[in-house]
């Protein structure tokens, strides 16, 4: 069950911890826990950890660069109020086992003052531990992560449920500075690309393209200009905003140190922005049919047009909804506004209905196409406007010579 939950989970950006700096050591925090270390004269590593995370299951600290063969420590609350550790050794992707001789022993002890910053009004204590630094591993603060939302029994033995999310961070242990910057300059740089993100390819996918749909679908009945208008939405104002937007995703995931393509969310938005493009390849291919003399009304490859049309639209609620729920994720913010869901929920309803209202005229747009007065032509073609009345079509020839319907040269 673990492993679907990780593939799925909205906080995958968070497989390299963000640091900052302490004295003799390091300090940082994610969405989940707090950390820092410090290295005494002694050759003794402190850990202290503080969950900020309204959930606390357990949280294990390993070192080594993958879960094989890596001892870790894991630390959950008892029921008394204390804290258990629980020495481990990772065997694979498996539940790690009890280390019952591990070859450097890790004890609790009172955790002194923190170093880290945080903005977390989280009321989970600070635990700490001491253990001997591993004098034959070049670089002892390459450490892998984990944090789980379920709490094991009171027993160091216990069975461990499987990891909510996981990672990767790299201490700096040898650094020794007088201030700890905070991250606010780089947070604030994170939301305001992830706002320009969503802001683009929503309006891109929910409002240019839908509106694109419909002019395709209520337009070609009344005016020529529809394949026009459909061209300009759909091609010259969506493409630049859905390729803006979708390029600023991964420049918001690169501010936060993070790895691209990694949840469900990005691969999606991924797959999604390959779609589009393949749907705008194949309009291109079916406009540069219209002109051939004889062509079928309705080949296949125009009604999978319209099914990929369709079901890029359905695939983009649902992507932006999910945007929603990873906006407070990721940033540890509140919500987004209530109203952005609002008009999501309105608009989700109100845009079928305007299309399959228009469905309504599919049999004008079959009698105007058997009668040769289909708008669905380039411009550049004369069309044959319907006759004033039924079995007067002849007075709707057209010269061959010019591009005005003899319909209305006879008006003149």
């Amino acid at each position: 069950m673990h492993y679907t939950l990780k593939s799925i989970v909205l906080l995958f950006f968070l497989q390299t911890i963000h640091l900052v700096s302490a004295a003799n050591g390091d300090s940082g925090c994610n969405l989940f826990f707090c950390l820092n270390i410090t290295v005494s004269s002694n050759d003794v590593m402190t850990f202290q950890v503080k969950p900020i995370w309204d959930t606390f299951g357990w949280v294990g600290l390993g070192w080594g660069r993958q879960m094989k063969d890596t001892h870790m420590v894991v630390l959950w609350d008892n029921t008394n109020g204390s804290r258990i550790l629980s020495q481990r050794y990772g065997v694979g992707h498996v539940e790690p086992v009890v280390e019952a001789n591990p070859p450097r022993r890790a004890s609790m002890v009172e955790p002194g003052e923190p170093t880290w910053k945080t903005k977390s009004d989280s009321n989970h204590s600070v635990s700490a531990f001491q253990i001997p630094v591993n004098k034959s591993d070049s670089y002892p603060g390459t450490m892998i992560w984990a944090y789980s939302l379920r709490r094991p029994d009171p027993d160091p033995n216990a069975d461990l449920t499987g990891h909510y999310v996981a990672g990767t961070l790299n201490m700096r242990l040898d650094k020794i500075v007088n201030d700890f910057p905070g991250t606010g300059k780089e947070m604030a740089s994170y939301r305001k690309k992830a706002i320009l993100h969503a802001t683009f390819v929503a309006i891109g996918f929910l409002v240019v393209l839908p509106l694109g749909s419909l002019i395709a679908r209520w337009g070609r009945t009344v005016t020529p200009l529809w394949f026009k208008a459909h061209q300009v939405l759909n091609l010259y104002l969506a493409l630049p905003l859905i390729t803006t937007g979708f390029l600023l995703g991964p420049l918001a995931v690169l501010d936060r140190q993070a790895s691209h393509f990694v949840d469900a969310h990005q691969i999606c938005g991924l797959l999604l922005f390959g779609l589009y493009i393949a749907q705008l390849s194949l309009g291109q291919f079916i406009h540069s049919k219209r002109a051939v003399a004889g062509h079928v009304l309705h080949p296949p490859r125009n009604i999978l047009h319209v099914v990929v049309g369709i079901t890029i639209i359905c695939l983009a609620f649902l992507q932006v909804r999910s945007g929603f729920t990873e906006w407070a994720s990721r940033t540890g913010t509140s919500d987004v506004a209530i109203w952005l869901r609002v008009a999501w929920i309105a608009w989700a309803v109100l845009l079928p209905c305007l299309y399959l209202s228009g469905l309504a005229l599919l049999n004008r747009q079959f009698i105007s196409e058997r009668m040769g007065g289909s708008y669905d032509f380039p411009l550049h073609k004369n069309y044959i406007a319907l006759a004033a009345t039924p079995g007067d079509e002849s007075r709707g020839h057209v010269e061959p010579e010019s591009r005005q319907p003899l319909l209305e040269r006879d008006q003149e």
